[in-house]
Parts: C-alpha cells; structure tokens; sequence
C-alpha cells in the first residue's frame, strides 16, 4: 500500500478521489492553520501548497488545480486552464510561473487529470505554442468525476402528481436559477401542473461570473420564490438535498457557465433526468432525448456562452437587455420542453427511458466503484507497490 498526500482545493477533490482506496490518503492541515491563506501574500505561492509538516513517510502526491514544487511523484487533477499560471504582472512572477508550468513537463508528474473534455480542451489551448506543448499533452487523460450509485433501477412517472422540478446551485442567476422562477410564473399563469424546488444561498450580482452586478435587478425575479407553485429550500444538508432529487422529475440547471456540474450526476445518482444548457462540460453529461433535454444557447470555440460580456462591460445597461432576455429565452424554452413531454402519450414510457438514461450515465462515466480501482492503480504505479 502507497501513502498519498492529498492536497489543493479540497471542492474539487472531493468528488475526484478513491472513495474506498486501498492505499492510505494523507490531507494535511494547511499552514498555519488555514487562518493565513499564503497565497493572499503572493498569488503564485499558493502553488506551493504549504500545509502542517507530514512526519510520516509518503510516496506520493495527488493535487487539485495547484501544481506542485516536489520531487515525489505527483499527480494533478484540473477543472480548467486557470491551474496554469500566464500572463505576470512583473518579473518576479514571470519567473516563477515559469518555473511552475515547466513542472508539468518533468518525469515526476505522472499524469495530469482533466474532469472533462472541456477541461482538456482549455487546458490544451492554453498551452499552444509553449515548449513543454507536447510533453503535457502525451500525460492528459480524461477522467470524470464519480459517485456512489444510490438505485438500482429507473424511476416511473406518476401522472396524477404535479411535475416535480428542483433546481439546485448557490449562484442562483448563474446557474439558472433565476430561469426556473420566470419559467415557474410562466407555469402558474397557465395553470400547469408544476411544482418548482429551489434549493440555494441565493448568491447573485457582483463578483458572480455572468452576473449583471447590480443585485437590485434582481429583486423582482427573487419576489417568485413566494409563488404558490415554489418551494424555497435555503440551507439543507447534502441528504436532504439527495432525497429531494430522487422525489423530482427532472433537474433544471439552465445555466450560463458551469465548469461541470456536479448536481446534475447526483441526480442521475438517483435516476432524475436533467435539463440543462449546451455550455461547457454539460453536454458530456446530458444528451438531449436520451437522459434529459438540452436547451441550445450560442457557444464559441471554447464551449462559453457566447454572449457573455466582462469588464466594465458587465455594469452597461447593453449586459443586463443580455443577460436579461437570455433568462426570459431560457425559461420559454424549458416550459416548451416540458409542455411537450407533458403532451405525449406515451410519457410514462418515455420518462423511464430518460431515467434508465440518466443511471446509466452515472453507472458508467462516473461510477465510485470503477474509478476506485482506477486511481489505486495510478498510485500504486506511481510508489513502486
């Protein structure tokens, strides 16, 4: 058995690890303390990942968007190409960014870990035209984030019930939140039988990516949480959230940006079909009539909304008729959706097919168990065992 230090973002590695590992997996206390983030002294030294000493022996490291500065054999896992570093602001940096990225390229780094095609294709951008291009694109793989598979069999659609919609992120305009309530008003003036589930913290505006910043454009679309046919669910825990999910129809994350989307495999997890937007990694996950449907927005090359304003350019009256009408496009599309799953006659049939989709995706792609076996062998290569 190897000893493996777990390190960087701990979000992303969560999902990303060995859930029941042979090997033992070591995630050292930060230094000092986690009071002092090093990397709010000096950008770059967050790289460095300084944690509380590790006195016992290790053989190995696995890191979250961080590269590391080590002799171990080491591993990286990516959600992006932010975990590069580019574009210093002097030469101090310059140096050291340098000096990082060429870390990628050296025999200790074992494997460099995309949790998406996306992720391997932003990264693989990025790098066009560096020296160490073709070195780090020999160690990309692609491997998906997993979970625990909680059923065992498709869910069926009772009709006599109201359609059960949840949509479930923090980032409520972002993630599309903001969609299911405009599409949950839309629904109640036609008298639709559809019941919508919010479960978030209600973060939105300033400092959220696509965001129009000023929050008091907001305040009217935040009015629909006290529609009748919503329910507000502000701070559940993870169980409850996941039981939720199994009594829903359909997730709706119709989303602006999302690097992958976590809830959407929780969903699948327990057999609930999706709904969600063609940007980034979703459309690895979702495949439209199969586990869910897929509401089309315009991308660009590298899978982004291609709408999406930044800068000052966010604060001008121009982003928030953008950001604006894409909500209001969003939600009609979604309701059509559902108005025509709702019309068909055979949508009992049709709902346990895009359910036993949806398990499949999950027993598949983003199996615990499967992936288990996967990363014990990397780390058992990796340390000589």
């Amino acid at each position: 058995m190897a000893k493996v230090v777990i390190g960087g973002q701990k979000h992303l590695s969560i999902p990303n690890l060995p859930r029941n590992s042979q090997h033992t997996l070591i995630r050292p206390k930060p230094f000092p303390a986690g009071r002092y983030p090093i990397d709010k002294i000096w950008y770059p030294l967050g790289s460095f990942m300084a944690w509380q000493p590790v006195w016992e022996r290790y053989q190995a490291i696995h890191s979250f968007n961080r590269i590391l500065y080590t002799n171990k054999p080491w591993f990286l896992t990516f959600e992006d190409h932010r975990v590069l570093f580019r574009n210093p602001h002097n030469q101090g940096e310059a140096a050291i960014y340098e000096i990082l990225n060429n870390r990628l390229a050296l025999d200790n780094c074992q494997k460099i870990i995309a949790i998406s095609d996306y992720a391997k294709l932003r990264l693989i951008k990025r790098i066009v035209g560096w020296k160490i291009e073709e070195k780090v694109s020999k160690k990309l793989q692609v491997i998906h984030p997993n979970f625990p598979v909680r059923v065992s069999k498709s869910k069926f659609y009772q009709e006599q019930q109201n359609l059960q919609l949840i949509f479930i992120g923090n980032h409520i305009a972002r993630k599309g939140g903001i969609v299911a309530l405009r599409l949950a008003k839309k629904a109640e003036k036609l008298g639709l039988p559809i019941t919508v589930h919010i479960v978030s913290e209600l973060g939105h505006g300033s400092g959220v990516p696509t965001d129009f910043p000023d929050r008091s454009k907001y305040v009217e679309d935040l009015k629909l949480l006290k529609l009748n046919n919503v329910v507000f669910h502000r701070n559940i825990p993870n169980d409850k959230v996941i039981e939720l999910l199994s009594q829903s129809h359909f997730q709706l994350m119709a989303t602006l940006h999302d690097t992958y989307g976590y809830s959407i495999i929780e969903g699948f997890s327990v057999a609930t079909p999706a709904i969600t937007t063609n940007v980034c990694a979703l459309p690895e996950l979702v495949r439209h009539g199969e586990n869910g449907y897929v509401l089309e927005l315009p991308i660009n090359e590298i899978r982004h909304w291609s709408n999406w304003l930044h800068g000052d350019k966010t604060k001008s009256d121009e982003y928030w008729e953008i950001v604006n009408s894409t909500y209001d496009y969003l939600a009609e599309q979604a309701l059509q959706q559902i108005i025509q799953f709702l019309d068909r006659s055979d949508k009992r049939e049709h709902y346990e097919f895009l359910s036993a989709g949806a398990l499949a995706q999950a027993q598949i792609v983003h199996n615990s168990e499967k992936q288990n076996e996967l990363f014990d062998n990397l780390y058992a290569t990796a340390a000589g065992v």
